[in-house]
């Protein structure tokens, strides 16, 4: 269980409305959430370059603010991710996922309000 659990899991924490069983917290998903007044694209997919550019294109036809995404550590989709940075003038803030075998759903719970927390500060 990991990025998308996390992101599943922040999904449920800005939209207190949505509550999902724990088999729709292992799906893939894109989605739009009004949050505080800003408009949060929150994007699962992110394990190669199409998925990526499909989350950035996802962003900008939802009119979004902020996008939380997925990404691999290095590699096609970071360098995808910086490049859109730079084109639309804006900073990336990067977050790593925490790893844990025994403890990885309280550390996808955790994580995901740690975002939130980096949202509400934004």
């Amino acid at each position: 269980m990991g990025k998308t659990h996390t992101l599943n899991h922040l999904i449920e924490l800005l939209n207190k409305n949505r509550k999902m069983c724990s088999k729709a917290l292992a799906e893939d998903r894109r989605e739009s959430i009004l949050y505080n007044g800003k408009k949060i694209a929150v994007t699962t997919w992110g394990d190669n370059g199409f998925e990526l550019k499909e989350n950035i294109n996802y962003f900008e036809k939802e009119d979004c603010d902020i996008l939380v995404t997925a990404t691999r550590t290095r590699g096609e989709t970071t360098e995808i991710l910086n490049d859109y940075a730079k084109e639309i003038n804006t900073e990336i803030i990067w977050i790593e996922k925490n790893l844990s075998a025994s403890l990885d759903e309280l550390i996808n719970q955790t994580q995901a309000k740690d975002i939130k927390a980096v949202i509400d500060s934004l």
